[in-house]
């Protein structure tokens, strides 16, 4: 399976340009499209991750853009139909049925939206790439190689509980995972408003059940 990691930029993108202006970080995933006459609607999901004060103004924001045709709204997560006109919309999977994500796409706080994208066909791959550079610059290769099918990402089918998931997101967020370690599990506890130990048990709990999930796709 060839696989393909990508770091690109549209400044048209209804999530990427929000993520630069609130300082969110989003974890995305298309769910479908279709057309109408000369416009193409994209319907995906998205995980928002950030100070909640921002989460708030970037949603309040979204809600504002008239290209957005439908809009669901549960805690930070979101569903949500975007309008585009077909000549600037970009070459995605949804327009290639022959090449497909194998992780959600994660835009970052900058704007950037990293993807990895699968194709049991190489010259396939690098023509789609090829697509994205001519109508976009920001757009780099960071890999491009044939795995194996055990070494690709499938997301687990897990469910984590509100204060599991919000534990993990704000270790992540703010680097409990590196070494050394940037805070403590202290001050996570405090910026989720709850006591250590509790902060401790959900951030535990949410760790058992990724981790296995993790081990089997690394």
């Amino acid at each position: 399976m060839w696989i393909a990691n990508l770091r690109l930029k549209h400044e048209d993108c209804v999530i990427g340009r929000r993520c630069k202006r609130f300082k969110i970080t989003s974890i995305g995933t298309p769910s479908s499209s279709y057309k109408e006459e000369d416009k193409i609607f994209f319907s995906h999901f998205e995980n928002l991750i950030g100070d909640p004060r921002n989460i708030e103004m970037f949603i309040e924001d979204l809600k504002d853009d008239p290209s957005i045709h439908n809009l669901e709204v549960e805690g930070n997560s979101l569903f949500l139909v975007n309008e585009t006109h077909i000549q600037q919309s970009i070459p995605t999977t949804h327009n290639n049925s022959r090449i497909f994500l194998t992780k959600p796409i994660i835009t970052d706080e900058k704007g950037f939206e990293n993807w990895e994208v699968g194709s049991h066909n190489e010259q396939t791959l690098k023509d789609f790439i090829t697509d994205l550079q001519k109508e976009h610059s920001e757009v780099k290769v960071q890999s491009l190689e044939n795995k194996k099918i055990d070494e690709i990402y499938f997301p687990p089918l897990t469910s984590l509980t509100k204060g599991q998931k919000k534990a993990l997101e704000l270790a992540t967020k703010n680097n409990y995972y590196d070494f050394p370690r940037k805070i403590e599990l202290k001050d996570l506890a405090k910026e989720a408003g709850i006591s250590l130990s509790t902060f401790r048990e959900h951030l535990r709990k949410a760790e058992k059940k990724i981790m296995p999930h993790t081990i089997r796709n690394v």
